[in-house]
């Protein structure tokens, strides 16, 4: 397992990228953002350097149904910490044994990390986790 990315809701996924660019020298990751309807957000990735290490996820609601627009009423910014897993399955298995959190998004697939399968957790502490499960290469 290792730390993925830290999503950070944002109410707009473009200006807050420009800010961070200025402000701390993050470079975009890939093309212009990915509108994901399943998650109802728009995605952008950043990273700080040339090795893309721990990725920077910028998310926006799209919408009032988007399980990131009560964060953003709150103000957004950090919002949940990914890690990359060799088997999604495994992992999920793991922390139900573990009675330390609960499944809340099962396995989907994520266009915004080539379509790779996602699932989200929350722990009894109330953090939120996502597991994305390793891609090829």
């Amino acid at each position: 397992m290792r730390l993925h990315h830290i999503a950070y809701v944002t109410k707009d996924v473009e200006a807050k990228a420009a800010s961070f660019r200025r402000l701390l020298g993050f470079t975009e990751v890939g093309g212009p953002p990915i509108v994901d309807d399943y998650q109802g957000v728009k995605i952008k990735f950043m990273t700080m350097g040339q090795d893309p290490g721990v990725l920077l996820e910028l998310l926006e609601p799209t919408g009032p149904t988007s399980p990131v627009f009560s964060q953003l009423a709150k103000g957004g910014g950090l919002f949940h910490l990914c890690f990359e897993v060799d088997d999604l399955e495994a992992a999920l298995d793991a922390v139900r044994k573990a009675g330390e959190a609960i499944v809340v998004r099962p396995p989907a697939q994520a266009p915004a990390i080539q379509n790779r399968r996602v699932a989200f957790v929350v722990t009894k502490e109330r953090d939120l986790i996502e597991f994305v499960e390793r891609g090829p290469g």
